[in-house]
This record gives structure tokens, sequence and C-alpha cells, in this order.
């Protein structure tokens, strides 16, 4: 709103009255000189106090940040509780600097951020080579890596991780569970898993996990797993394709494959197909378009016929490389369904206190001028899991339990998971009917629990535990590695 501004209409004073007000004005002034000198000595006085008792203050309040941190430091109740109050919060500092809701991908990372993002990718540690989802503080091993630590102690997917060395991870972070499983190689950790309703403890060997591939002949054909874009990805991929140059069919499986480095991705396409080649264009802050190509040091030529696997959680360098072999490889096939849709680049830029900053730096386009961002790519085939494989589960407290007539979304769950686990309930709409009542009882009698039709936190985690196994390692459940084997040996209409 315009602020009105008013004027005065005011009389002239007389000669007598304009002296009288000359000579109040100038005590005023005399008045205000006075008030700011003692000010200004006791402003400088208090300061030459101040800095003496508190020497490193003119350097920590240059800036708003460093006031703020030693206000913080020096008065804040709770700063005892900190080693380092200081790098606490400029750690917080950091991570505010890099938030925007716009942009996901740009971040800041501590060093040991840093150190786990590249464990991450590169797949690289000394552990025991699982997967595993945590939720409700229940981790269930999602996948168990091949020729790991892990696979060799017998470990398998949808094991439940209970306790660690005889300590329970109840109340335990993601992290705690990470700390106490890493280790030095050759040293053992005993895991007390859960496996549909029996307690088993498994010592297990750690030891060196670097597993970015994986693969095998099935048949006239070779199935190959590529769970991340690490750096040595490229190199890993030789050693079992140079096994494999008498078939001329491959599955790439890419599914929950989130990315990983562009040199890899460049070198992951040169192997199939060739070098030089256009395999991304990008498109950086000053609009400049760019054409990166291949580089690789063999070509196999021999696969002519390429089917590829992808899936919601395909993304990134993954979905580079799909669509880069959809466009430039004579005959590629993508089953699966619609994929993550990450169209951008980032680029990591260590920093000084040994943490770095990833800032995304270029939009990525396909080959030929395609771009997937916030869409993804589309396969050819779409083909979705069992319903229950995108279900999240919330687990039954601790003396919950579900009876017969009873609703609930729980129920719904397990009525779901006992139909993928071929037992004959009648509906799956959360209603516990009799049916639901006589598969409950016989699944709680085949896991040797009781023999009552009673759904507690026992009976819940042994049915997530058989249902994650069977999705995990049951062939006749991967409906879309069935439906790319039927593409690949030709079956499909």
């Amino acid at each position: 709103m315009e602020e009105k501004v008013y004027f005065d209409l005011e009389r002239v004073p007389l000669r007598s009255e304009r002296e009288e007000k000359r000579n109040r004005r100038k005590k005023r002034f005399l008045i205000f000189l006075l008030c700011l000198l003692c000010f200004l000595c006791g402003t400088i006085g208090g300061a030459f106090l101040f800095k003496a008792q508190h020497t490193s203050y003119q350097a920590d309040v240059k800036n708003t940040m460093g006031e703020i941190e030693y206000l913080m430091d020096h008065y804040w109740l709770y700063s005892d509780e900190y080693d380092d109050l200081t790098g606490e919060l400029e750690n917080k500092a950091l991570y505010g600097m890099t938030d925007f809701d716009y942009d996901p991908y740009t971040s800041y990372m501590s060093k040991e951020e840093l150190d786990m993002f590249s464990e991450s990718i590169n797949m690289d540690y000394v552990g025991i080579g699982v997967e595993y989802s945590y939720y409700d503080s229940i981790a269930i091993v999602k996948k168990v890596f091949k020729n790991s630590p892990a696979e060799k102690a017998g470990v398998m997917a949808g094991d439940i991780i209970k306790e660690i060395d005889g300590e329970s991870i109840e109340g335990f972070t993601s992290d705690d569970i990470r700390e106490r499983v890493l280790g030095t190689a050759g040293t053992e950790v005993v895991i007390t898993f859960l496996r549909g309703g029996e307690s088993i403890d498994i010592p297990i060997i750690r030891g060196a996990v670097n597993n970015t591939v994986y693969a095998y002949r099935e048949n006239d054909y070779v199935v190959m797993e590529l769970n991340s874009f690490g750096n040595d990805t490229g190199t890993e991929c030789m050693r079992y394709l140079d096994e494999y140059t008498d078939l001329d069919k491959i599955i790439i499986d890419l599914r929950n494959d989130s990315g990983g480095y562009q040199s890899s991705v460049k070198e992951l396409c040169g192997l199939f197909i060739g070098n030089n080649e256009v395999y991304l264009r990008q498109k950086g802050i000053d609009g400049t378009e760019t054409a990166d190509t291949t580089y690789a040091k063999k070509t196999y030529d021999n696969f002519k016929k390429i089917v590829l696997l992808v899936n919601e959680n395909t993304a990134s360098a993954a979905e580079v490389f799909t669509i880069c072999l959809k466009e430039c490889h004579k005959d590629v096939s993508v089953v699966g369904v619609t994929t993550y849709g990450k169209g951008v680049i980032q680029t990591t830029r260590l920093l000084n206190n040994g943490g770095a900053l990833k800032v995304t730096t270029y939009y990525w386009y396909s080959p030929n001028g395609t771009s997937i961002h916030g869409t993804g790519i589309v396969p050819d085939v779409e083909v979705r899991m069992p319903e229950i494989y995108y279900q999240v589960y919330y687990f039954p407290a601790e003396g919950e339990t579900y009876e017969p007539d009873s609703v609930s979304e729980t129920v719904k769950l397990v009525q779901q998971s006992l139909e993928f686990l071929d037992y004959p309930v009648d509906r799956t709409d959360g209603y516990f009917d009799q049916s639901m009542a006589d598969c409950l009882r016989e699944y709680k009698v085949s896991k040797g629990l009781s023999d009552d039709p009673v759904l507690d936190a026992e009976t819940f985690e042994a049915i997530v535990s058989d249902v994650s196994r069977e999705i995990a390692t049951n062939p006749d459940k991967d409906l879309q590695m069935i439906q790319a084997k039927e593409l690949i040996n030709g079956n499909q209409d």
C-alpha cells in the first residue's frame, strides 16, 4: 500500500520565538554530544576489556556465522555434549548451503560420507557382502553378493539380522549395523539370523568385497548383473566376457543399479558399441552442448542380440548405458518398468576439509539427443513383478496381534504374502477371513510355530523372511527375467 504523507500548514514564528527555539536546539545538541561521548568511551573500553577476557572473539566473529559459532560454543546449554561443536556447526551450515528442493542431487559430503559414497559405487570394502533393507528396526538381507564371505558362510536372501556378536540390533541405526559388520579382513563376526521362523547363528570371516558385476552362462546365452558403475567395473566385465566370446546373446540385468561414474559408463558402452562412438551428449551452465565418445580396451561384437532388464530403481549411469545401447546397437530390447529418470550429471569436487561438494553441472542427452530427465526410459516390453514386490512392510509392535474377523493393512500384506508363497487364500483386501486363518495355521505349523490362526510379530517376521528369499532366489517368481529369457530365445510373439 502506498504510504500517505501529510503536510501541516504552520504559522511563521515571530523573531523572539525563533531565537528561543535556536537556544533550545543548541542545548539539546550539547546534551547529545555529551551522551555520544559517554557511549563511545563505554563501548571502546568494554571492547578492550572483552577482548582481554576472550582473546579469540575478534577472529571468531568476522561474520554472522562466526558470531553464531561463538555464542553457541559459550552459551548453549548443550555445548558440552559435543567433542567438536565448531565442526558440527560448520557441517550443518555446509549441508544447509547445498540443500535445494529442485536439485536433490547437489550436496555436501563430509569425509566419512565421501568414503561411504565411494564404497557404495565401487563396492570395494572389507565386510561380509550383503545388501539389506532396514525399516522398523528390522534388517532384512535383500541380496547376497556372489563369491562373498556371506555366500560362502551360507547367508541367504530373506535372512533377518537379529544380533551381531551376541548384541541385539534393537534400537540400532543402519550405520550402527554397518559399523559392526565391517572390519579387518580375516576377523570373524557372528550374526544371528531369523530364517523363516528359525533362529540361526552364522560365523562369517570378513573379507574384501568387490562385486559390481556378476555373469554366468545359461544355455546358449550370458546373463550379466550390473550392480553399479564403479572404477573397476569395465575390467570386471571384461574378465567375464572373455569367457563367453563363443556366445552371441546376452541379458544384462540393470535392475536396482543406481548408477556410478561417467568414466565407467563411457567404457562399458564401448565394450558393446565400439570405440569413438557418441554415447552421451551434455549441456552445461553456458548452454554449450558437447558430445562424449566411448573408449574401451576391446569391443565384444560377438553379442548380436542384447536384452536389458530395468526397473524403477535403474538410474543415472545405468540409464545412460540403457538408452545408448538401445539407440546404437542393432538388436536391443528393454524389459521391465519405466526407469527412474535422472538426466543430470554431478561433478564431485574435493574440499580442503577432506569432504567434497557433489554439484549438478550438466544435463545429459542420449546419442540421438533425447532427454529422460523426470520421465525415465519406457521399456519395449513392460513387465511388473508380483504386487508384493512393491509393498513396504510395517512390522507389528511387540505384543500386537491380529485374529479372525479383524481388518487392517497388516492383514492385507500377509494375505498378499501368503498368496505369493502359493497358499490358497481367498482374498487380499485386508479382512481376516476363515481362508486366511486356515492358511496362516498351515504356515505356522510348517515353520514349527504355534498351532493357532493368530498373526503376531514372530509370524509376520517369518513370512517376510520367506517372501524376500523367494523374490531373490526363486527364478519362477522373477516375471521380468522370465520375459527376458523368452525374448533372448526368440519365443516372443
